[in-house]
């Protein structure tokens, strides 16, 4: 996942484009400023936790106007669940289209295998925030639970049923597999001294989740009858 550039591009921080001479102002979509928006709260919150952070830092951060912002989140909380989502995305690409691809390449695809480090490192920085300001505040891991790990799970779960559908695997419960899969590939990373995560296969991670995947894809393939 890549985060927009702080303020958008050339004006499109603003919630009027203001065009020069005559002519009625561009309104740049709900979309857009939503994007902007979280971009900036994902900042704020990485450089001040939710305590730290006021809807008034995030109206000055991504310079759109204060109206719009509570249109669009009317509360912290609600601007803290957007930016769960988001992260969410960074996790786990669902949904998508992946009917194409083999299984194994589709859920390497899923999971982001081969996601930049730079990503990578944002990711697990705002996953190492969940966890500290989750201890502090008990209802932002609702949050985080029922925006990203449940709704994770609900959405691998459609797409495994979709693929057994199509006849590309076979397995007894999806909920199963989910969760296995979930756990292999980024559900139970270790915290050690409470720092932060620790993703399973360390600094070959990449080989150790490929060869996770493989492992469970060859137990999934339909046999012959």
């Amino acid at each position: 996942m890549t985060l927009p550039e702080e303020g958008g591009a050339g004006s499109g921080a603003e919630d009027v484009a203001r065009p020069r001479g005559r002519g009625r102002p561009k309104v740049v979509p709900d979309t857009v400023q939503r994007d902007i928006i979280l971009a900036a709260a994902w900042r704020l919150l990485l450089d001040a936790g939710y305590g730290g952070t006021t809807m008034n830092d995030v109206v000055a951060a991504c310079r759109v106007s204060k109206r719009t912002v509570y249109r669009l989140f009317p509360g912290k909380i609600d601007l803290f669940a957007a930016v769960v989502d988001l992260h969410r995305r960074s996790m786990l690409a669902l949904p998508g289209e992946y009917d194409a691809l083999p299984i194994d390449a589709a859920l390497e695809a899923i999971f982001q295998i081969d996601i930049e480090e730079e990503a990578d490192r944002a990711r697990m920085a705002l996953m190492t925030l969940f966890v500290v300001e989750g201890r502090q505040f008990p209802e932002l891991g609702r949050i985080v639970r029922e925006h990203g790990g449940d709704r994770s799970h609900e959405l691998l779960v459609e797409w495994l049923e979709r693929q057994r559908t199509l006849g590309r695997i076979e397995f007894g419960d999806a909920a199963i597999v989910a969760k296995m899969l979930m756990d292999i590939s980024f559900g139970a990373p270790l915290l050690k001294g409470g720092d932060g995560p620790e993703w399973p296969g360390g600094n070959d991670r990449k080989a150790y989740l490929r060869g996770c995947i493989a492992t469970i894809v060859n137990g999934l393939r339909p046999r012959g009858g």
